[in-house]
C-alpha cells in the first residue's frame, strides 16, 4: 500500500496496534534518583509507562526490546532483577531508601546501566541454548494439567457491578418480580453473580438452561471452585440419567443443587420421566442462559423481508442454522418449568426493546462492552502499580478493542449501487453481491458467479492492496496491520449463500492478481456446495485452529451461520458485505469477535498469559449504518443510566468512540469520526426518510393495552399506514369549524376516570407484573393492535412537528397540551391528555426512549433555525407521504416541475398586480412549498412581495395542521388558508340540477375578504370587489369509495373530475392539477369521465400534458395506474404539447385527434391508430363485445345460482379463468341466443398484464377462452363474437392472441379494467375460411398479415412486436 499517498495515515497509525510481543521496559526518574526501574509488559510499551507517570510524572525511559528467546519461549523481568541482583551485586530498592509519600516499587536498582540489561538478556539467551536451570522460561508447549473435579477454593469477591446486580435482584424479589433479565456481555461473569443471586435468596435447588453444552464447563467451575458455594453440588444431564433419586439424595445430604441442562435434554424424554419431580416441584430459581440462543427477533423469514434477502434463500440458510435455537420452542419447555423466580441472562439489549416480558423493574443489570471496558481501565488504574500483580490478572484481561473502518466500496460498485437505486432496488448493496443464480446451478454453474463480477473482483483489488481507490484503504497491505499480525482470521458476511460460492470462486480463479488475499485459505461454511467437512460448528472450529497451528490465514464465508451463539476465538476481523435492518441481526454477527483468544506459556513455577487478540476489526462498507448502530447503541443504553437518556447522548456516544474508534477515508484522506460525525450523519438520513419508516423504528409496547383506557383509543386507530390513514373519514367538513370533537366514548371515559391517570391510582399496577391483555389474542389480533399502537405513535409525531413549541419526550407534549394552538392540532389528532398522561406514566422505558427521540429529531425539524425557512420547509416536506385514503402527499420533485410548467411572464403578472395562487386540495402546504421556492429562489422576490398572495384549501382538519405549519415555517400569511372548510366541501356546493355550482363556488372563492373566513354559506352581493386566482394547482382528491366490502374495494365515486372542471372555471389565467389518467379513455360507473371529456372538447385549453405511465412509482404505497400533470392556459387555443415518459421526444397535436371522443397520451400509437381507423373497411370489434354481466348471473350469485357437477341440460358457467360451473337455462336471464351460439370470453380485468408502456413489454390481456353452444360466465368475464361455428371463434381466439390486437386494446385501456370499451379500435375481421387474414397461420406469421393489411411502416411494426409480450 502506497501509505505515501494517503494523508493523515498518522491518524491510523496511533490508533492500530494489533498483536504486541512481551517486553522488557526501564525508565529513570529524578523522584528516585540514581535508580533504573527494571520491569516487562505484554501491552504496548508506551501504555504501561502512561501508568507510571501517575506515580512518576517526570519519568524518561531509557529502554525497551523483546522479553523473547523464540516464538513459543518467554522470559519474564525476574530473570533480569535475578542478574542484576545475584551476577552483578546491584542493590535494589528498599521502603526506607525513599521518603514519605513517594511511591515504593521493588523493581528499581541502584545504579544500572542499559548494558547490564543487555548483558543480562544475553545470559538469559545463553542460558537457555545450554538447558541450563538457572533461569525460569515459560513456554507455550508445556501443557497445563486439565482438571475434571474442580479444586475448591477461596471466595471470590464480587465486583462492583456485579454487586450492584445482586443487589438489584434482592431488591426485585422483594418487590414481588418473578421474571427477571441480567443483560451484560461476555466477560461479565454472569454465571458467577446469578449463582450469588441463588445464595442471597437460599435457594435449594437452582436449574439452569442453556443453547448450548459448551457453556457447561465453566458453569461447572463456578460451582465447585468458588467457595461461596460450598453448600452447592453440580449436577449434569449424565448424572440424572444415571441416578434417578440424585436430587433428593442431595437434599437429604443437607446439600442445595445447581442442575445443568442444554435445551435439548428439556426437549427429550428420558430426563422427564426419571425426574418427574423435578418437573411437577417448584424450583427456586430458574436461570435461563440466553446468551447463546441466538437472533430473538422474530422468524429469520422476517429477517428476510425486511432486508432484501431472496426468499428461495430461506430453505438453503434454515439447512445449514445448525446451532440457531428456535426461541418459540425454547420458550414453551422452560414455560412448563415451575419455578419460584426466573432469572434471564441475557447478551443483547434487543432481548429486553423487542418484546413487551421485561418492565424496567424486572431488569437487574445493564452492563454494556463500555462498562467492561471501564472496569478493566480501572482494575488496572487500582492494582497494576503492585509489583505482585500481573497483566493477566485483570479479570477482563484480553478483552480486545474493536476497531471500525467505515468505508465505502470502490468507486465502479458505488456507481452500480447507485444505478441498483435509482431502478427502484432498496437493498442495493446486497443486490450488488447477488450470483446469477441463488438456487444450485448444476449446468451453467450460475451460482458460482456475482452479476456484477467485474465491481466485485474491483472491491477485492483495493482491499487487498492491488489497486487503489480514494474512498477505501486497502488494510490487508497496510503495514501495521501486517506487524500486528492482525486479520489472521477473516470472516465475511454475504447476502445469499450462493454469494459464498461465487466469492469463493472469484478469490481461487484470481489468486495470482493478489498481494495478500491469496494467502488465506477459503473457508466456506454456507455455500450451497456441499461441504461435509463442515458439517458442524466445530469442525468449523477445529479447522482454523489447525490453520491457525500451521501459521496459516483463513477467511470463513458466512450469511449467518456461526454468527449467533458460536465463538470462533481466532476471528479476529469481520467484512460485513450485506444489507440488514434488524440492528440485533448485525449486532450478534460483529458480537463473534469480541471474545478473548489467550495463550498460556507456562513454566515449572508459574505462567504468563499472551494476548493474541488486543484489537479486532470490522470493516463496514456502509458508514450510515455503522453510524445509526453506534446511535442506537448509545441511546439504549442511556435509557438505563438517566431518567432523560436523550440529553447526555452525545456525551454517550464520545465515550463509545473513544473506546472503540471508527476510521473513514474521503479522498485519499483518514479521518476519525467523531459524535458531531455521527449525529450529523444520522440527522442527514433520517431527514430523507418518512414519518412512516420512522414510526417503524420505534419498539411497539403492547403492555400498555393491558389499561382499558388506552386500549379503547389504540382499538379505535385505524391500522398503519392503511389507506384510512389517520382521519376517521376524511370528508369531515360540513361548513363548520374544522376541529373535530373527540370521541364520545374516549371523552366518558377519561372524564369520568380523571383519577386513573393518577399515579397513586395506578402505581400498584407499576409494582406487580400485569395481566397481559395480547395473552388472549391470536397473532393475527396481535399483529392489527402492533398496527394500531403504530397509527398512535405516528399522531404523536405529527404533533411534535405541527406544535411551534419545542418538545424532546412524551412528556413534553403533555406539558404544551393546553396552549391555545397545541389544544386545537391535539383536537384534530385525536389525542386526549389523560390517556396520554397514562402512557407517559405506564410505557417501557426503552420503547419510551426510542419514541421521545423521534420526538425529539422532528421537533427540530421544524425549528432548527441554522437552515434557512425555505430549506426547512424543503427538508421537512419529504418526512411526509399519506394522511388518508384519498390524501396521498405529492413529492416535491413532482410539485416543483408542476409549478414549473407556469410561465415566468405570467408569474411575474400575477405578483406585479398581487392575483392569488390557489392549491385547491392541499395536504401539506407541499404546493405552497413548491410556489414559494419557485418564486423567490428562481424569481428572485423578496418574501415581502409574495407572503400574501400563496392561498390553500386543505383536505381535511389534520391537511389544515399540516398546511399551516409549513405556512409559519416559510412565514407566510396563515390566514389565506381556508378554516371554514375543507377541499371536500367545495363539490358538496350543488345547484338545482344536483351538479357542482361551479359560478357559485367561483363567487365565494373569489370574495375580498380574508380566505380563512369565507364560509360556504356566504351571502354573495351583485357587484361585490373579487380577487383573482392567476393560477391553481394541486393534487385533488381521487375517488371516494363507496363499497367497504373486501371484494369490491375497487367500487368508487369519482372525484377528480370535478375538480379538473372547477379548476378549469375558477383560474383567471392558468390551472396545473395531477390526477388519475384513466379520464383520458376510460368510461366511469357514474360517467364522469366521458362527460369531462366533453367538457374539455368544449374548453380547449390545454397547452401541455406529462404522463407517466407507473403511479405507484410517484407515489409509493399506492396502486394507482398511469397519472398525469397538465397545463391549462385560459387564453390557448393551439395544439396539446404530449410528453410520456416512456418516450423520448413530445409532440404536438390536438388534444382530440379527428372524430375521437379519447385522449391519446402516448405519440407513438397515434400514427398507427389513424392507419388502423382510416382503413376503408374499418369497424370496431365492440359491434360483437357485450358489456358487463352478459348472463344476469353476478360472481356473488355463483354458489346459490350453479353447481360444481354437471347434470343434464345444464350450460357451463365460466366463473374465472380456471373454475367452471353449472347452471339451469332458466337462470340465464339476459342474452339467451348468446349462450346458444360459440363464442369467445375473456377477463375483465386484468392488474399483472399491464398497460402499454408500463414496462418494457406487457402483455394487455389474458387468454382467450373458448365458450361453446351452451355456455355462458360470470360477470368477472366479458364475451366476445356471436358465431354458428366453433371454428370462427378458434379464429377470434388466434386474433385476440396477436401483439397487433393487444396494441390496439392498449391505446384504450388505462387500468386494470378490460370493458367492452378498449375494444373500440380493434379492427372487425371476418372470421370465416373466406377472411383476407390466414388463421391457420401461427401467431407471428398472423400479425406480420395484419401489419400488411394496415400499410404499417417497419418502425411501426417493431414498435408494437416490442411493447407487446410473446404470450
Amino acid at each position: 500500500m502506497k501509505e505515501n499517498k494517503i494523508e493523515a495515515i498518522d491518524i491510523l497509525d496511533k490508533i492500530i496496534i494489533g498483536r504486541v510481543e512481551p517486553h522488557i521496559y526501564a525508565f529513570t526518574t529524578n523522584t528516585v534518583p540514581n535508580y533504573l526501574k527494571v520491569g516487562d509488559t505484554y501491552r504496548p510499551v508506551s501504555k504501561r509507562l502512561n501508568e507510571w507517570r501517575e506515580f512518576f510524572p517526570e519519568l524518561e525511559k531509557q529502554y525497551e526490546n523483546k522479553a523473547i528467546i523464540n516464538e513459543e519461549t518467554y522470559f519474564r523481568d525476574y530473570a533480569i532483577h535475578q542478574y542484576l541482583e545475584n551476577d552483578l551485586n546491584k542493590k535494589r530498592l528498599k521502603p526506607d531508601d525513599l521518603e514519605n509519600g513517594i511511591y515504593y516499587s521493588r523493581e528499581f536498582f541502584k545504579e544500572t546501566q542499559i548494558l547490564d540489561i543487555e548483558n543480562a538478556i544475553e545470559d538469559i539467551k545463553e542460558n537457555y541454548q545450554a538447558n541450563s536451570s538457572k533461569y525460569e522460561y515459560y513456554s507455550s508447549e508445556n501443557r497445563l494439567p486439565q482438571t475434571y473435579h474442580y479444586q475448591r477454593g477461596e471466595n471470590w469477591d464480587l465486583r462492583p457491578n456485579q454487586e450492584a446486580a445482586v443487589n438489584s435482584f434482592i431488591q426485585a424479589v422483594k418487590n414481588g418480580r418473578k421474571n427477571l433479565l441480567m443483560y451484560a456481555v461476555m466477560r461479565f461473569g454472569k454465571s458467577f453473580t446469578s449463582l450469588c443471586c441463588a445464595l442471597e435468596m437460599k435457594a435449594q435447588t437452582v436449574l439452569v438452561v442453556s443453547a448450548k453444552a459448551d457453556v457447561k464447563d465453566e458453569w461447572k467451575k463456578t460451582v465447585e471452585s468458588a467457595g461461596n458455594f460450598s453448600e452447592y453440588v453440580f449436577i449434569e444431564s449424565s448424572d440424572l440419567l444415571a441416578n434417578e433419586n440424585v436430587i433428593s439424595e442431595k437434599h437429604s445430604e443437607g446439600k442445595k443443587v445447581v442442575i445443568f441442562l442444554t435445551l435439548q435434554d428439556l426437549q427429550g424424554d428420558n430426563i422427564k420421566d426419571k425426574h418427574k419431580e423435578l418437573f411437577a416441584e417448584q424450583i427456586d430459581l430458574l436461570i435461563v442462559d440466553e446468551t447463546h440462543f441466538g437472533a430473538r427477533a422474530a422468524s429469520y423469514g422476517k429477517i428476510l423481508k425486511n432486508a432484501g434477502y431472496d426468499k428461495t434463500d430461506e430453505e438453503n440458510i434454515s439447512k445449514l442454522e445448525d446451532e440457531n435455537i428456535d426461541v418459540g420452542e425454547a420458550d414453551i419447555e422452560i414455560k412448563k418449568i415451575n419455578a419460584k423466580i426466573r432469572l434471564h441472562l441475557s447478551g443483547t439489549p434487543y432481548r429486553i426493546l423487542m418484546g413487551s416480558e421485561f418492565e424496567k423493574e424486572d431488569i437487574i443489570s445493564f452492563v454494556q462492552f463500555s462498562d467492561i471496558v471501564k472496569e478493566q481501565e480501572e482494575w488496572d488504574r487500582k492494582h497494576l502499580n503492585n509489583d505482585d500483580v500481573n497483566e493477566w490478572d485483570n479479570p477482563y484481561y484480553g478483552f480486545p478493542q474493536m476497531v471500525r473502518f467505515a468505508f465505502n466500496p470502490n468507486k465502479s460498485s458505488r456507481k452500480k449501487m447507485e444505478a441498483l437505486r435509482k431502478s427502484g432496488v432498496s437493498f442495493a448493496f446486497s443486490k450488488l453481491f447477488e450470483p446469477i443464480s441463488i438456487k444450485k446451478d448444476a449446468s451453467n454453474q450460475g451460482h458460482k458467479k456475482f452479476k456484477n463480477d467485474s465491481e466485485i473482483f474491483d472491491l477485492l483489488k483495493v482491499i487487498d492492496g492491488s489497486k487503489e481507490d480514494e474512498e477505501l484503504l486497502g488494510f490487508l497491505d497496510y503495514d501495521k496491520i501486517k506487524e500486528g499480525k492482525m486479520c489472521r482470521h477473516m470472516v465475511m458476511v454475504l447476502p445469499y449463500c450462493a454469494s459464498c460460492d461465487a466469492m469463493e470462486e472469484l478469490i481461487r480463479t484470481n489468486s495470482e492478481t493478489f498481494k495478500n488475499l491469496d494467502e488465506y485459505e477459503i473457508i466456506n461454511i454456507s455455500g450451497l456446495e456441499e461441504r461435509r467437512e463442515y458439517s458442524k460448528p466445530d469442525d468449523i472450529k477445529r479447522k482454523i485452529k489447525e490453520c491457525e497451528e500451521n501459521n496459516q490465514k483463513t477467511l470463513t464465508l458466512t450469511v449467518n451461520r456461526m454468527l449467533t451463539g458460536s465463538t470462533v476465538e481466532q476471528w479476529d476481523t469481520m467484512l460485513y458485505f450485506k444489507d440488514t435492518a434488524s440492528p440485533q441481526e448485525y449486532d450478534q454477527s460483529i458480537f463473534r469477535l469480541q471474545n478473548q483468544y489467550i495463550r498460556t506459556l507456562s513454566s515449572e513455577n508459574g505462567f504468563i498469559k499472551e494476548n493474541l487478540k488486543p484489537q479486532t476489526l470490522l470493516v463496514d462498507f456502509d458508514p450510515n449504518r455503522l453510524f445509526r448502530m453506534q446511535e442506537q447503541k448509545s441511546l439504549i443504553y442511556n435509557v438505563n443510566t438517566e431518567e432523560n437518556g436523550n440529553s447526555k447522548l452525545k456525551e454517550r456516544i464520545v465515550e463509545e468512540l473513544r473506546i472503540s474508534p471508527i476510521i473513514m477515508m474521503n479522498h485519499n484522506k483518514i479521518k476519525q469520526v467523531d459524535a458531531t460525525n455521527i449525529l450529523e450523519a444520522v440527522s442527514e438520513y433520517n431527514n430523507q426518510r418518512s414519518i412512516s419508516d420512522e414510526v417503524v423504528d420505534i419498539p411497539v409496547d403492547l403492555a400498555l393495552l393491558n389499561d382499558v383506557d388506552i386500549r379503547k383509543v389504540i382499538e379505535a386507530q385505524a391500522e398503519f399506514n392503511s389507506k384510512q390513514g389517520l382521519t376517521i373519514d376524511p370528508n369531515q367538513g360540513d361548513g363548520e369549524d374544522l376541529d373535530i370533537e373527540e370521541p364520545k366514548d374516549d371523552k366518558k371515559d377519561s372524564g369520568d376516570k380523571k383519577d386513573s391517570g393518577d399515579k397513586k391510582d395506578s402505581g400498584d399496577k407499576k409494582d406487580t407484573p400485569t395481566e397481559d391483555y395480547t395473552e388472549t389474542k391470536t397473532d393475527d389480533e396481535v399483529k392489527k393492535l402492533e398496527s394500531q399502537v403504530k397509527t398512535y405513535y405516528q399522531r404523536l409525531l405529527f404533533y411534535s412537528f405541527l406544535t411551534k413549541d419545542k418538545v424532546s419526550s412524551l412528556d413534553d407534549i403533555l406539558n404544551t397540551l393546553e396552549r391555545h394552538d397545541n389544544q386545537r392540532i391535539a383536537s384534530n389528532l385525536y389525542l386526549d391528555k389523560v390517556v396520554l398522561q397514562k402512557i407517559s406514566y405506564m410505557m417501557d422505558p426503552f420503547k419510551r426512549s426510542s419514541l421521545d427521540y423521534k420526538i425529539q429529531n422532528i421537533s427540530m425539524l421544524a425549528s432548527d433555525e441554522r437552515l434557512t425557512p425555505l430549506d426547512r420547509a424543503m427538508t421537512s416536506i419529504k418526512k411526509f407521504n399519506r394522511m388518508s385514503e384519498s390524501e396521498v402527499i405529492t413529492p416535491s420533485r413532482v410539485c416543483d416541475e408542476m409549478v414549473v410548467l407556469l410561465p415566468e411572464e405570467g408569474l411575474r403578472e400575477m405578483v406585479d398586480k398581487q392575483d392569488k395562487l390557489l392549491d385547491i386540495a392541499s395536504k401539506s402546504g407541499e404546493y405552497a412549498v413548491a410556489l414559494y421556492k419557485r418564486l423567490t429562489a428562481e424569481l428572485g422576490y423578496a418574501h415581502k412581495d409574495i407572503k400574501d398572495i400563496i392561498y390553500s384549501i386543505p383536505t381535511s382538519s389534520i391537511a389544515y395542521e399540516f398546511t399551516r405549519r409549513f405556512y409559519e415555517i416559510l412565514n407566510l400569511n396563515v390566514s389565506n388558508i381556508s378554516s371554514e372548510f375543507n377541499a371536500y366541501d367545495l363539490i358538496d356546493v350543488r345547484n338545482g340540477n344536483g351538479e357542482v355550482d361551479n359560478t357559485k363556488i367561483n363567487n365565494l372563492l373569489k370574495q375580498d375578504k380574508n380566505f380563512s373566513e369565507i364560509t360556504l354559506n356566504d351571502e354573495i352581493e351583485v357587484g361585490d370587489k373579487k380577487v383573482k386566482f392567476g393560477a391553481i394547482v394541486g393534487n385533488p382528491p381521487y375517488q371516494e369509495i363507496i363499497s367497504k366490502s373486501k371484494g369490491n374495494k375497487s367500487l368508487g365515486k369519482q372525484l377528480f373530475p370535478n375538480y379538473i372542471k372547477l379548476a378549469m372555471d375558477v383560474t383567471d389565467a392558468y390551472a396545473t392539477l395531477i390526477t388519475p389518467s384513466k379520464w383520458f379513455t376510460a368510461d366511469a360507473q357514474d360517467n364522469s369521465f366521458p362527460k369531462l371529456r366533453e367538457y374539455v372538447k368544449r374548453n380547449n385549453h390545454f397547452k401541455k400534458i406529462k404522463t407517466m405511465v407507473n403511479g405507484a412509482s410517484v407515489f409509493e404505497g399506492t396502486e394507482l395506474g398511469s397519472v398525469n400533470y397538465f397545463l391549462f392556459e385560459k387564453q390557448y387555443t393551439g395544439n396539446t404539447e404530449f410528453i410520456h415518459d416512456k418516450e423520448e421526444n413530445s409532440a404536438f397535436r390536438p388534444l382530440f385527434e379527428e372524430d375521437m371522443e379519447q385522449i391519446i397520451s402516448m405519440n407513438s400509437m397515434v400514427s398507427i391508430l389513424n392507419k388502423v381507423r382510416n382503413h376503408k373497411d374499418f369497424n370496431t370489434l365492440m359491434t360483437i363485445t357485450k358489456g358487463r354481466n352478459a348472463f344476469g348471473i353476478t360472481g356473488k350469485e355463483v354458489n346459490s345460482k350453479t353447481s360444481e357437477t354437471y347434470f343434464d341440460g345444464s350450460y357451463s358457467v365460466r366463473c374465472s379463468y380456471d373454475r367452471i360451473r353449472y347452471t339451469k337455462e332458466e337462470e340465464i336471464t339476459k342474452n339467451k341466443d348468446l349462450a346458444n351460439r360459440y363464442k369467445v370470453f375473456m377477463s375483465k380485468a386484468n392488474g399483472a398484464a399491464g398497460v402499454l408502456g408500463e414496462k418494457d413489454a406487457v402483455a394487455i390481456l389474458g387468454r382467450p377462452y373458448i365458450g361453446s353452444n351452451r355456455s355462458v360466465c360470470t360477470d368477472s368475464l366479458i364475451p366476445i363474437g356471436d358465431f354458428p361455428t366453433e371454428q370462427e371463434a378458434i379464429n377470434l381466439s388466434r386474433y385476440l392472441l396477436t401483439k397487433f390486437l393487444r396494441f390496439m386494446v392498449g391505446i384504450l385501456k388505462s387500468s386494470q379494467n378490460i370493458y367492452q370499451i378498449v375494444y373500440k379500435f380493434v379492427p372487425m375481421q371476418d372470421f370465416t375460411n373466406q377472411s383476407d387474414i390466414d388463421w391457420s397461420k401461427s401467431i407471428s406469421e398472423i400479425d406480420e398479415q395484419l401489419f400488411d393489411k394496415y400499410g404499417l411502416t417497419n418502425e411501426e411494426r417493431e414498435h408494437i412486436k416490442s411493447s407487446i409480450k410473446d404470450m
